[in-house]
């Protein structure tokens, strides 16, 4: 009899190469079902947990852990071990009161950032695409997936394709704007440059694909270029969220 669906595993040595697994202990990993992230950018809960955080040696200890519906994602209880997180995501664990949230890790993969009650209540979406919907109304597609309507009051002029937006989660509700301009605060997600931060230096606006350029500097006075679809802004001239990373996270 044939084969129907997805398949729930993956073999570790063709798994993605940022994701925190030993490539031959063992032969398969779990694989990530359809959701706000690609697999070549996420992790599933199972590895978080299990691999980056150690709140779990098996499988089937993650499953007894997210079955008591103690982890969270961006406010949303999650019992699905192999539901991918990614970028900006944030993941409370109850049973030890901590939170913590996804970064751009430097030479690729992703990092956790410790925070507090405070950060946690709140993510960071970089706007992807707009459409108008029927009403006559502007919605902007997220990073994660998510859609975002115009918020009451905002014109569709103050939103622009690569800006960043700070919502409230669970309920998604709109805090701010973050534009893509000279001077903000921003961080490398992709390419060669994955996981460098710093002040944009300048963007240079090119025809084609990944033509246009922008140019990062640090904090110590060194630059570099990326692609402008790499950049992610964090803040208008500092970063809005913790960017240290968390003790016990796969480097």
């Amino acid at each position: 009899m044939a084969r129907r669906g997805q398949k729930k595993h993956l073999k570790r040595l063709p798994a993605p190469k940022h994701w925190p697994i030993k490539r031959k202990h063992g032969k398969f990993t779990t694989r990530t079902i359809p959701g706000p992230h690609p697999k070549e950018e996420s992790l599933t809960l199972a590895i978080l947990l299990r691999e980056v955080l150690g709140y779990a040696e098996t499988m089937r200890e993650v499953k007894a852990l997210l079955s008591t519906g103690q982890v969270t994602v961006d406010g949303r209880v999650r019992k699905e071990p192999r539901y991918p997180v990614g970028v900006m995501d944030v993941i409370r664990i109850e049973s030890s009161d901590e939170s913590f949230r996804l970064i751009p890790k430097i030479r690729g993969g992703l990092r956790l950032v410790l925070i507090d009650k405070d950060e946690a209540s709140f993510k960071l979406c970089r706007i992807e695409k707009k459409i108008m919907v029927p009403g006559g109304k502007l919605q902007m597609t997220l990073h994660d997936g998510r859609n975002l309507l115009l918020p009451e009051g905002k014109k569709a002029s103050d939103f622009n394709t690569l800006d960043t937006v700070k919502i409230g989660i669970p309920d998604q509700s709109y805090m701010s704007t973050l534009p893509l301009e000279k001077g903000a605060y921003a961080i490398v997600t992709r390419g060669k440059n994955v996981g460098i931060e710093g002040e944009i230096f300048s963007i240079e606006h090119r025809f084609g694909t990944h033509a246009s350029i922008v140019t990062l500097q640090d904090t110590e006075g060194n630059r570099v270029q990326t692609a402008l679809e790499y950049v992610f802004v964090l803040g208008e001239d500092k970063p809005e969220v913790s960017l240290e990373i968390a003790g016990g996270a796969a480097e």
